[in-house]
């Protein structure tokens, strides 16, 4: 997908907000801070952005709340681009040209490229992930046999590992 692809398919702010909503909440919204699964959109013509209040704690808060995009000035598009240009990129990018690429200064990229990169780290997903039966392609399981003199041990399809 090139960047024309990427514009089509987030044409403006709310579009980048949607897309972060379904894949932040796909059943629905849930506060951040308590759980609860009601909510309310809080209307107000000074806000750009839609905000939530949570029925059970009466807290307010957005897509972004206690996520690593909290309290970001900028636009989600923005973000959106990084994380495109980061996950296309086949020996990573730095700063200087994320920056370029963004339209932010080399500090505001650093953090942005972070920010991603301790989104894609593996710890951050469940381990349950991989259950059921899971298929590998010529993958041989264990460890080299152990060394003994005078006997030489069969090389990969010959063995009887799994």
């Amino acid at each position: 997908m090139n960047i024309d692809q990427l514009r089509n398919w987030f044409p403006n702010e709310s579009a980048c907000r949607q897309f972060f909503e379904n894949a932040r909440w796909p059943k629905g919204r849930i506060c951040p801070h308590c759980g609860h699964h009601v909510s309310y959109v809080i209307h107000a013509s000074h806000r750009q952005n839609p905000y939530y209040q949570c029925k059970s704690c009466k807290r307010q808060f957005t897509v972004t709340t206690k996520t690593v995009l909290h309290s970001t000035k900028l636009k989600l598009w923005k973000w959106i681009q990084a994380i495109h240009l980061i996950m296309n990129s086949s020996k990573g990018i730095s700063s200087v040209v994320l920056a370029r690429m963004i339209g932010t200064t080399q500090p505001t990229a650093w953090k942005v490229g972070h920010a991603i990169r301790r989104l894609m780290d593996s710890d951050q997903f469940d381990a349950t992930l991989l259950t059921g039966i899971v298929e590998l392609d010529e993958m041989y399981v264990g460890g080299d046999p152990v060394p003994q003199p005078g006997v030489t041990h069969k090389r990969g399809k010959g063995t009887s590992k799994q």
